[in-house]
Formats: C-alpha cells, sequence, structure tokens
C-alpha cells in the first residue's frame, strides 16, 4: 500500500475579502530508486523566481489535459488552462524536490550539510502568480501522466485540487532525472483577479478538426471574437460554451474575445495548433451555439491583437 500524506491550509485573501480554500496535498510512491547523478549543476535556491528547465513539454500538457477530463466527467465543470506562469512555478519546484533531493510542498534549501525551509508554498508560487486562490499537488515515483493523474484522483484531498471549481488555471511541472523518487511532479493551480480565461478543446494543443469547443470563464452581458488577426465578429449575447470554427491552414490560430458587461471589458484568447487542413464539417453538438465571423459593423476602434500564452 502506497504511503500518503495530505495537509490543509485555508487562507485569507485581504486583496478580495474573501476566504479562499487551498488544499495543499502529497502524495508518494512506493518504494524509491537509488538515488541518481543531479541532471545539472543549477543551483535552485531562495523563494523560487529562476526558471527550470524543459524536461518533457507533452508530459506536462498532457497532465492538463486529463485534469480537464476528470473535471468534465465529474460535474460538468468548466475546463482550467494552462498558463506560463503556474507552469514556471511548478517547474521550479519539481525540479528543486530532484536536485536538492527532499520532499515536502515547502521550499528548502540544502547547504553544507545543512537543510533549510526558506519559505511556504504559496510564497513561491507568488513569485511567479499573483493568486487569489491557489492550490498544489505534488508527487514522486509516478512514470507517466496517466499514472500520477491515477494516484491523485484516488486521494480525496488531491482530488478535491483537481475537481475545485474556483481554479480556472494550471501549471504543471514535471522533472526527472536525481532525487530518491527519480522522477517528481507538481500540479498548481489557481486563479486571479481580473482574467477570465478562454479554453480552446479543454486545452488540447492540437486539432485536426476545424470546429472546435470553447470555454470562456466569467458572467458577461455580451460578447464579439475573432480568427487569428482578421476582422471582429458583431457583439452578441455571451455564451461560455459553444463551437467555433478556426481559419484553415495547418498551423498555429488564435481566437481572441473581447466581453463587456456595461462599462466593464475585458478581453481574452487562447491557441490551438491545427494539424490537417480540413473542409469545415456541421457542429458535432447542438448543445453548442455556433459563431461565424462577421465583419465589424458597430464603428468600434479595432484594437491591438491579445497575447496569448
Amino acid at each position: 500500500m502506497k504511503p500518503l500524506h495530505t495537509s490543509t491550509i485555508t487562507l485569507r485573501s485581504a486583496r478580495v475579502g474573501i476566504i479562499a480554500g487551498l488544499a495543499i496535498m502529497i502524495l508518494f510512491l512506493g518504494t524509491a530508486p537509488a538515488l541518481a547523478a543531479r541532471l545539472n549543476e543549477i543551483a535552485y535556491t531562495g523563494c523560487g523566481g529562476a526558471d527550470a528547465p524543459i524536461i518533457d513539454d507533452a508530459y506536462e500538457a498532457r497532465v492538463v489535459e486529463l485534469v480537464n477530463e476528470q473535471r468534465a466527467a465529474n460535474g460538468n465543470l468548466p475546463p482550467v488552462k494552462r498558463i506560463v506562469a503556474l507552469g514556471k512555478s511548478a517547474r521550479y519546484h519539481a525540479t528543486d524536490l530532484g536536485t536538492d533531493n527532499y520532499f515536502n510542498h515547502d521550499t528548502y534549501d540544502r547547504s553544507g550539510g545543512i537543510f533549510k525551509k526558506v519559505c511556504g508554498a504559496f510564497d513561491r508560487m507568488r513569485a511567479w502568480y499573483n493568486w487569489t486562490a491557489a492550490g498544489e499537488n505534488i508527487a514522486a515515483g509516478y512514470g507517466t501522466p496517466e499514472e500520477v493523474m491515477a494516484g491523485w484522483m484516488k486521494s480525496d484531498g488531491h482530488r478535491r485540487n483537481i475537481l475545485d471549481p474556483n481554479f480556472t488555471e494550471i501549471g504543471v511541472g514535471y522533472y526527472k532525472g536525481s532525487g530518491d523518487y527519480g522522477v517528481y511532479w507538481v500540479q498548481n493551480l489557481g486563479a486571479r483577479a481580473g482574467e477570465y480565461p478562454m479554453i480552446i478543446n479543454n486545452d488540447s494543443p492540437d486539432t485536426a478538426d476545424r470546429n472546435v469547443a470553447i470555454y470562456v470563464h466569467g458572467a458577461w452581458n455580451e460578447m464579439r471574437l475573432r480568427n487569428d488577426s482578421g476582422a471582429w465578429g458583431e457583439w452578441q449575447p455571451f455564451s461560455s460554451s459553444f463551437t467555433w470554427t478556426i481559419n484553415d491552414g495547418v498551423g498555429e490560430h488564435m481566437i481572441s474575445a473581447e466581453l463587456r458587461s456595461g462599462s466593464d471589458t475585458h478581453s481574452s484568447c487562447d491557441k490551438i495548433n491545427l494539424t490537417t487542413a480540413t473542409a469545415v464539417a456541421a457542429p458535432a453538438s447542438a448543445d453548442y451555439q455556433l459563431f461565424l465571423p462577421l465583419l465589424e459593423s458597430d464603428g468600434q476602434q479595432e484594437q491591438a491583437l491579445v497575447v496569448c500564452d
């Protein structure tokens, strides 16, 4: 039986004046392999802020897809979006766990035979990400995204983090190369004030179909959209879930949205890679509303393309 340790912390976010439940969970895997040689000589010291190298981007992206599959299968929860800042936070901690050979949510430095706590998990996350709600899952020894997600989902605490409807964004860190367990995984989940992510196809990096499923967080009165750097469509009632048709042509495509309620406006976007040039098929589900790109008609000034992660 795998040893399992969990702890839970509740923090108050003074910025928004609400209490955000921040669950921190720890998951071990059985018998650890012998200590491996260090992957590199980079010193991960202090409370984060340094960018660790990417060991396997596809593994990290796959964990995000699996998280969103679980959220869809358990109460049809909104998907979370993979963002660069949380990815850097998670990757730093996964790398630090392996290179300094410890296993804890808090950040430690090992120097001259002394092992010393530097900062807590949430302070470390703030080095990259100004959260209003945050959570972390860590694991060690699991070989694949599917294995580590299965382990997390079998633990009540980790499962609560993955299925927390308050989280809108995610980053995943994967490290392999040293430490008693050889492989380390970190999930950082969070939400930020004033951020309303758009997610294409549950944050899958690729699609072979030009008709894609969109989810936009938030509650707005109106929205308009566009493909790549093309013309904006007309303003129309807001819908959080719908199907959209991206431009033809193999390669990366971006969908941008402008959202508004009265004088409150926000921009959001996401990108996906089209792997095959295809004819446009009818939307697969009648549950979605199809927005077709239309020419600008309300006389408002064209805005610059939104920068997406």
